[in-house]
């Protein structure tokens, strides 16, 4: 505003200038000082609502880029967003034949909770998981809601081991959280699959996420609550 402002002293004062010197009869000194007032008084006003109109289309810009890149209820990314950032840490940590893992995660009998206490206690709990994981994660972590109740963690520079302190970290984090329903805790748990690159071993991303995938399947055969390492890499 400020800008259109300025801009606009100038041009009117030129145009004066012009006028003054074209017409010898043309009061200078007073014209000027008036070409500079009614733009200073003017041009805010006209200019004000165009400047709220672009904030408004930039913070639109800004929600929509939001939505388009995070899961509303949970905070993290969503299925689109973890995948292709997933997918470029991958290529780069197969370029650098560097160790990552994967892990599948999914609440156990997560249905059980929406049946029971209903649906907005079950939003409760995924926001919870969402809050505890980005609170165990690192900076470097990716992690993302890819399905209802399933999430998905890309582990950049981590070895098997470390992947697992991982889980264990997020099992005692959630183990230790509840949400409150009429004065009743209530708390849930996490089943986990993980599968671990060590350098060339799988050529497809997709391919780790199948065996992250059957892992957890495996972790939910087993009883649940529980963390299952793929086999076969």
């Amino acid at each position: 505003m400020l800008i259109i402002t300025g801009v606009s002293v100038l041009i009117s004062m030129a145009i004066a200038a012009v006028v003054g010197s074209l017409l010898p009869t043309f009061s200078m000194k007073p014209s000027l000082l008036t070409s500079a007032i009614i733009p200073l008084v003017i041009a805010p006003l006209v200019s004000l609502p165009f400047v709220k109109m672009l904030f408004q289309l930039n913070f639109l810009e800004m929600e929509m880029r939001e939505l388009a890149t995070y899961d509303a209820l949970t905070k993290l990314l969503n299925r689109r967003a973890f995948l292709e950032r997933a997918e470029f840490a991958y290529n780069v940590a197969k370029r650098e034949k560097q160790n990552f893992c994967i892990l599948a995660v999914d609440l156990d009998l997560f249905k059980l909770v929406n049946d029971q206490y209903g649906h907005a206690t079950g939003d409760e709990v995924l926001a919870l998981f969402g809050q505890i994981t980005k609170q165990i994660s690192r900076e470097s972590d990716i992690f993302g809601r890819v399905g209802g109740e399933e999430f998905s963690f890309f582990l950049p520079n981590t070895t098997i081991d470390e992947a697992e302190n991982f889980a264990n970290r997020l099992h005692t984090a959630i183990r230790q959280a509840s949400v409150n329903y009429k004065g009743m805790p209530i708390h849930f748990t996490v089943s986990i699959g993980l599968a671990a690159f060590t350098g060339m071993n799988i050529s497809k991303f997709d391919s780790l996420l199948q065996f992250a995938d059957a892992a957890l399947y495996e972790a939910k055969k087993q009883g649940r609550n529980r963390t299952v390492k793929a086999i076969g890499l």
